[in-house]
Parts: C-alpha cells; structure tokens; sequence
C-alpha cells in the first residue's frame, strides 16, 4: 500500500510539473540583453536596456516580473506608421488562448498592431509580396491592435479570437497554428507601432512576449 502510494504521488508530481512547462511558450524577455532574434522594418530604433531600478512604497508586480531588461521602441511617424519588428516563432499554438506581453508607455500615444501568421500550405515559409505591401500570399494574417497606455507598465493579454484575418482569400481562413501533416504552426510575430495623429512619435518598451492560456 505504501509503495502504491508513493508511486501515485510521484505520477501526481510528474503532472504537475508537465503542467508549469506546458503553461505557456515565451517568445522573449529579452533577459539576454540582446535583441539578436528580432528583425526591425521601417524607421523605429531598437534597444534591449535595462530596465529602472524597483522603488517606493506601492508594489508593482508588473514590473517585478519583468526582470533586468527590456525591448525599447521608439519610431517617428509619416501617415500614421514608426515602422516594427518581428520575429519567427514556428510555435504549435493549438494549447494555448492568447497572446501576452508587458509594456511601458511614457505618456507618448500610439498603439501597437500585433500581426500573427499560420502556415497552411506546410512548408514552413511565409510567402510575401513586396509589389502588394508585402501580403501574405498563402498563408494566414490575423490581426489585433492594442493602445500604448502609460506611464508605466501595462499587462496586455489578447484572446486569440479577438484577432480579426487581414488577407482573406490567401491562406485557408482557419486558426490552425499547428504541427499537423509537417506544418509550422505559428510562424512569425509582427509588432507594428503606430501613432494617434498623421505625424509624431511613438515609444513603448516590451517585455514577456508569450502565448498562454
């Protein structure tokens, strides 16, 4: 009965620690300092920078969680566009709900434009044409856009289901990121930042870029 018992609650703790790993897939925290794995299109700067030290009376657990550093984005706009970054991902995305991040406003208004792809011809490339703003041309863009609030930090968690396709006609049309028959799921992550007037700048800075439930 004893060693029942301790296998039972050994099989338990297996579970429990599949469960914590399978919680979420990050795709960054920039805690390397470096932001080697993101590409940048338009004028926006990039910076991974340390973020301020923690001070005061009031706890903020936001900004506990965000660790040593952080993605800094600043852009000047021309109609509207600072410009983004992005990066592959190639994620199985069917286990999760959402998509979250942390940013930091500091007063500049702006919005973020966060563009997901899924692979539906299997080939583990996104297609693009650059004559047509470069459109996804056989696979999935699905599309979400989120304001810039601040100063400080802001916890953003976005259901998949409030992302809207933005190239109907190209891909299937199905929320499908996943590793069925050789596809590559979730490939790539686009973050576009753009401003509330014409003309101005936009600045946020990003942290803990993860899909979760």
């Amino acid at each position: 009965m004893k060693r029942i018992l301790l296998v039972s609650l050994f099989c338990l703790g297996l579970l429990v620690v599949a469960r914590a790993e399978f919680s979420f897939y990050l795709i960054d925290n920039f805690e390397s300092g470096k932001p080697d794995k993101w590409y940048k299109f338009g004028e926006v700067k990039l910076l991974v920078d340390k973020n301020p030290s923690l001070e005061g009376t009031v706890r903020d657990v936001i900004a506990e969680s965000c660790g040593d550093y952080s993605l800094q984005l600043k852009g000047r706009a021309t109609n509207w566009f600072a410009g983004g970054i992005g990066t592959d991902i190639f994620a199985d995305g069917t286990p999760f709900t959402r998509l979250q991040m942390d940013a930091y406003g500091n007063g500049h208004a702006g919005r973020i434009k966060i563009e997901l792809f899924d692979d539906d011809n299997g080939n583990l490339v996104l297609e693009q044409d650059p004559a047509r703003d470069w459109l996804a041309t056989s696979d999935d863009k699905w599309v979400a856009e989120v304001p810039i609030l601040g100063p400080g930090w802001t916890r953003i968690s976005i259901p998949f289901s409030a992302f809207r396709l933005d190239n109907p006609g190209h891909g299937d049309g199905v929320w499908n990121p996943d590793h069925k028959d050789g596809s590559g799921g979730l490939l790539k992550i686009q973050l576009t930042l753009l401003t509330d007037k014409p003309q101005g700048e936009v600045e946020v800075a990003l942290d803990n870029l993860l899909l979760t439930y």
